[in-house]
């Protein structure tokens, strides 16, 4: 059940802020505009959601690579442990897409050129390698270390319920501080999600390719530093 836990958790978080993308970023929708406040808020609900849902069920709510990585270095997860829950999350970020491109086909085939890789990955602003991975690495360490410290605070009925306020207030603060590489903070959310835009028949997808360099170095490499780091120093006390 834990393992199911972390895959519903995850869809969750995944399809509310890929669903929110697909509502900003294409035609025929009845959104059409980025509203960066109201962009904030959905991302946050479905952080705060994802988690809910993943505690309520009964499993430890990793739901990003580096927060899994994390506690194998820590010895509080078995290795082998550990792989399902990563296959867990790369399912959940397959299955958001396929429902994304479902719900949303008749808007990818009328969005023409109009880029996409950018619904289901974070990209920056402006393109900086080194700069951008330190950023990544204290933006993930940040949020992270909030949403832990609330774990290690919380017990009993109400936890679930504090947890995913606490997601939800943690997002929302970084968010507006710290969007300079298109706030990801998470491998799930970019890199597993990556792979899926690549093999998936999106419509109109016109040959847009995955900046692999982009998201290896700083969306899986920069994330999971940040969160491994997270669950050390949360782990000191």
């Amino acid at each position: 059940m834990k393992y199911v836990a972390e895959f519903a958790g995850s869809l969750v978080f995944l399809l509310g802020g890929y669903a929110y993308m697909c509502n900003v970023s294409l035609k025929k929708t009845l959104v059409s505009t980025l509203n960066y406040v109201e962009l904030v808020i959905a991302w946050s609900l479905a952080v705060g959601l994802g988690l809910t849902t993943a505690v309520i069920m009964g499993g430890p709510a990793y739901l990003n690579p580096g927060v899994v990585f994390g506690n194998i270095i820590t010895g509080a997860l078995p290795f082998s442990e550990a792989l399902i829950y990563l296959l867990m999350e790369f399912l959940a970020a397959g299955v958001a897409e396929v429902v994304c491109m479902v719900f949303f086909w008749d808007s990818f085939k009328a969005s023409g050129d109009a880029p996409k890789r950018g619904i289901f990955s974070a990209y920056p602003v402006e393109k900086h390698m080194a700069l951008n991975f330190v950023q990544e690495v204290l933006a993930t360490f940040a949020f992270l270390f909030l949403v832990f410290t609330c774990l290690k605070a919380t017990s009993g009925d109400s936890a679930a319920l504090q947890i995913g306020v606490v997601g939800f207030a943690s997002v929302a603060i970084l968010a507006l501080t710290l969007n300079s590489t298109g706030f990801s903070m998470n491998a799930m959310r970019s890199v597993f999600s990556s792979v899926w835009f690549a093999i998936l028949p999106f419509p109109n997808k016109n040959g847009e390719k995955v900046d692999w360099s982009y998201q290896l170095i700083v969306n899986l490499v920069g994330s999971s530093i940040g969160g491994i780091l997270a669950v050390i120093v949360t782990g000191l006390f």
